[in-house]
């Protein structure tokens, strides 16, 4: 009988114990000036040749964005 009782209060501590537990903190995504940040640090680090590496630190600055749309026809085609 006294075997029960520890084992239900050893039960009943390792319960408890784990909802007094501290939950992790959430994690918030990286903000764009943090990813380039981060980029242009592993650049630095990559051993790249002077005009390799001016190449990609010149794309990660200023990065060169399509235009939405620009590559569309002004006019559709029309059949018939």
């Amino acid at each position: 009988m006294k075997h029960a009782h520890i084992l239900a209060l050893s039960v009943m501590a390792l319960i408890l114990a784990g909802c007094a537990s501290q939950p992790e903190p959430e994690q918030r995504p990286y903000t764009d000036a943090e990813v380039k940040q981060f980029a242009l640090e592993m650049l630095s680090r990559a051993g790249l040749p002077y005009d390799d590496y001016e190449k990609v630190r010149q794309a990660l600055i200023h990065p060169k964005v399509p235009e939405a749309g620009k590559d569309l026809p002004k006019e559709l085609p029309r059949k018939g």
